[in-house]
């Protein structure tokens, strides 16, 4: 995933440097890029890795790579198997981003109330619907935190997703496991 953190931190935005007539030579581009299920390359030193994301935002975006010495500064966090699990059912728990007036939750264990968005974009959404719930409670107003709502199903997958709520409507005998997952484990172990 690759983040324009200039749309989404003020102190980087373009219309800063606008504002504060910050000459074109001292402009910066700051973005972020996050690599899932990178433990194929989490030992690459930091040069390594800030040169992969070069390289992948370059792809990404089809442009020419940019040169590393271009760089004014990186940080590279690693995270070994950092991924995210979900059970069945595991969404029926998953908190509201607005607990009480003053305590919000974001993240990508946040119920995103309808917003069909998965791990980090869903993170972003769940930041967002908090911020606005947090504009709202306290009176804030010039709060920038809409949510763009998701693409519609392509007709495949609105197929795809009939079918699924019909097959869970359907109940087996509780001689089955409950789930393909216990099923597996239960041939495996």
């Amino acid at each position: 995933c690759i983040y324009d953190l200039q749309r989404m931190h003020d102190e980087w935005s373009v219309d800063s440097y606008a504002t504060n007539n910050v000459p074109d030579e001292e402009q910066l581009a700051v973005i972020e890029v996050d690599f899932f299920r990178a433990d194929k390359f989490v030992d690459l030193d930091n040069d390594g890795i800030t040169d992969l994301a070069l390289r992948a935002v370059s792809k990404a975006l089809g442009t020419a790579k940019i040169d590393q010495s271009a760089i004014v500064d990186s940080t590279v966090l690693r995270a070994r198997n950092a991924v995210s699990h979900f059970a069945p059912s595991s969404a029926s728990y998953s908190p509201d981003v607005k607990l009480e007036k003053g305590v919000y939750f974001c993240g990508d264990w946040v119920d995103r109330k309808g917003h069909a968005s998965w791990s980090t974009e869903k993170s972003i959404v769940t930041a967002r619907q908090a911020a606005s719930k947090l504009s709202t409670d306290f009176g804030l107003t010039r709060s920038r935190n809409e949510v763009i709502p998701a693409a519609t199903d392509t007709p495949q997958l609105s197929t795809l997703r009939k079918l699924a709520r019909l097959l869970r409507s359907y109940r087996p005998p509780s001689s089955l496991p409950p789930s393909p997952w216990v099923y597996a484990k239960q041939l495996l172990s």
